[in-house]
């Protein structure tokens, strides 16, 4: 458009034109599922760019445009933590990763609702639980055994690292393999009765019963030295192997955390360790939101323009 009087000419933006930068949306979202969803490092997108697109840029303008995605995730992950706190429950495992050589742990918080957050820190204690979950929480978590989960006050401890546990005593001698199959055969009625229509009275008598099962499986072999490793690993979980009946559509298991953990345990073998906290950092923030968006069922493509466009262009 041309005035008149000066001749000065007005050129529109594309709505897809953030109002800061030189990159559009379609660059923006291309960029990092070439960094997230294809899992490639920096050089050699720089290549795909280079060869595929013709466009010529460098590792650092690919990081600067991750960094900017980045901070833009941010806004939605604040947003993901408060979802998480208001979940009927949570699954949480950790992974170690390394940062610039140092040895950190990276988080997984999965939501009932297949919200995720991924919380790369320094500590892989108790600190990091509360500040995510917050001290105040008195909500069901499912997980391991560690030591960072014991001062919850709801806890389902998980039947597939007890059974991995009490299956490598199979061989140790024949009760070692007995308590392989009695383990085995309390974790299959768990599921059946899960898989039932109960009511909050039979939930209850059933978690006693179960719960009584598991003590009594305890003093059964706790005579036998040789299996004192699964048979403490099983009385430290006493009143916590059965919680899942008191809360319909809970799992027994922590498999869906080990699930949204799977995927960063690939990347910490592709990548090796991230060069600086920021990185880091930055990499929680795009990682959660993708995650969840896919564990939801929604287009992680689509998903991540409307973010961009709401934030960098219509705000």
């Amino acid at each position: 458009m041309e005035c008149l009087d000066c001749g000065y000419k007005f050129v529109s933006k594309h709505p897809d034109s953030p109002k800061v930068g030189n990159f559009g949306i379609y660059l923006l979202v291309y960029v990092t599922m070439l960094k997230y969803h294809l899992r490639g490092v920096l050089r050699r997108i720089q290549d795909y760019l280079l060869y595929s697109n013709n466009f010529d840029i460098s590792t650092k303008g690919v990081l600067d445009i991750l960094l900017r995605v980045g901070d833009v995730c941010k806004v939605e992950y604040v947003r993901t933590i408060e979802r998480i706190r208001k979940s009927n429950w949570v699954h949480v495992d950790e992974t170690g990763f390394h940062i610039n050589g140092e040895h950190w742990w990276l988080w997984i918080f999965r939501s009932s609702n297949n919200d995720v957050l991924v919380v790369i820190r320094k500590s892989r204690g108790s600190d990091v639980v509360k500040e995510i979950l917050g001290p105040d929480w008195n909500k069901p978590v499912i997980v391991d055994g560690w030591s960072a989960y014991t001062w919850l006050r709801i806890i389902q401890r998980c039947w597939s690292h007890l059974i991995r546990e009490v299956d490598t005593f199979i061989e140790v001698s024949k009760e070692g393999k007995q308590l392989s199959e009695d383990v085995h055969a309390r974790f299959k009625t768990l599921k059946e009765m899960l898989d039932k229509d109960l009511s909050r009275d039979e939930r209850l008598s059933l978690k006693k019963k179960f719960d009584k099962d598991m003590e009594d499986l305890v003093k059964k072999y706790d005579s036998f030295k040789e299996l004192s490793t699964p048979v403490t690993y099983i009385r430290n979980g006493l009143g916590k192997w059965n919680t899942c009946l008191l809360f319909p559509g809970m799992a027994p298991t922590n498999n869906l955390g080990e699930q949204a953990i799977r995927e960063h345990v690939i990347i910490r073998k592709i990548i090796g360790c991230f060069r600086s906290k920021s990185g880091a950092e930055n990499y929680q923030y795009i990682a959660s939101l993708l995650a969840s968006w896919k564990l939801q069922g929604k287009n992680i493509f689509e998903e991540l323009a409307a973010l961009l466009r709401h934030e960098l262009c219509l705000s």
